[in-house]
């Protein structure tokens, strides 16, 4: 019962610690764009979704031998969950562009599109008709309620001896000691996989530092982020490190250690004063 107690607290405070360690790069979700009005604006939407925070950037060109100009931060759409956009400005026949995002982690880079095979969009060419939206299954019919269990007779119903208890009481618990242990414990667990995590990013952060092509800003919050969960790290590491030791400190003080330990204490008047005697095991 203690240890199932101390298991279950340390999973549940280490759970939003374990849910930060994200190994899997940003999901992009694009419907390529086909065609745009000359003199105007590719409007490029997607859908975008990770576990940590991310960076996505459009990048383009304006023809296969053109050279990619500077990539756009793609913004929040607004009112819009998960979707961001930008708008590249239209010049000549054709625009090629591809998406990519990278999380601050340095789990990346997701696309859509690629630098050897951008997305091409025509310049004055027609928009392309919707598809057909496929109708919604009908919803399955809700199963009939189950029947109600006939009602017990008297005859039927086990009655307790008299004399007898429900149930045997049951031992002293030292609640707090294996919460506050508990809670050590997955703090701790937290604090070393934040560490860990801290040290993902700062390698990933380290190495995308080499590539000329990336935007100053992107790798600036890149950073921030690095050193936030390094921060993050030694706060869970130093608090669960304390709660630990007041766990271990409750253990000997909460009610419930002297009484486990079958300790045993009488006292009876003598001559002149009183005595005083102890007996038990430990």
């Amino acid at each position: 019962m203690r240890m199932l107690l101390a298991t279950a607290v340390a999973a549940l405070l280490a759970a939003p610690a374990a849910r930060a360690v994200d190994n899997d790069a940003p999901v992009i979700t694009h419907t390529p764009v086909t065609s745009a009005t000359p003199g105007g604006f590719v409007k490029v939407l997607a859908k975008i979704t990770d576990e940590s925070k991310f960076f996505p950037q459009v990048f383009y060109r304006y023809g296969a031998g053109d050279p990619w100009e500077k990539p756009l931060d793609m913004k929040p759409v607004k009112g819009e969950p998960h979707m961001f956009g930008a708008n590249i400005q239209t010049r000549g026949a054709t625009v090629e562009y591809y998406i990519e995002a990278y999380d601050e982690l340095g789990n990346g880079p997701g696309r859509a599109g690629s630098p050897e095979s951008p997305i091409r969009v025509g310049v004055g060419a027609p928009e392309p008709k919707p598809a057909a939206v496929a109708a919604a299954p009908a919803p399955a019919p809700a199963p009939a309620p189950a029947a109600a269990p006939p009602p017990m007779s008297q005859s039927n119903v086990r009655r307790a001896p008299l004399g007898a208890t429900s149930r045997a009481p049951e031992a002293p618990t030292r609640i707090w000691t294996w919460a506050v242990g508990g809670a050590g414990i997955g703090l701790l667990t937290g604090g070393l996989l934040a560490g860990l995590a801290a040290k993902t990013a700062g390698d990933a952060y380290n190495a995308r530092l080499k590539d000329q092509g990336n935007n100053p800003a992107t790798l600036q919050s890149q950073y921030d982020a690095a050193q936030g969960m390094g921060t993050k790290a030694t706060i869970l590491t130093i608090t669960g490190t304390v709660l630990l030791a007041g766990g271990v400190a409750l253990y000997f003080f909460e009610p419930g250690f002297y009484t486990g330990s079958g300790v045993s204490v009488a006292a009876a008047p003598v001559e002149n004063g009183g005595a005083i005697a102890m007996a038990g095991h430990f």
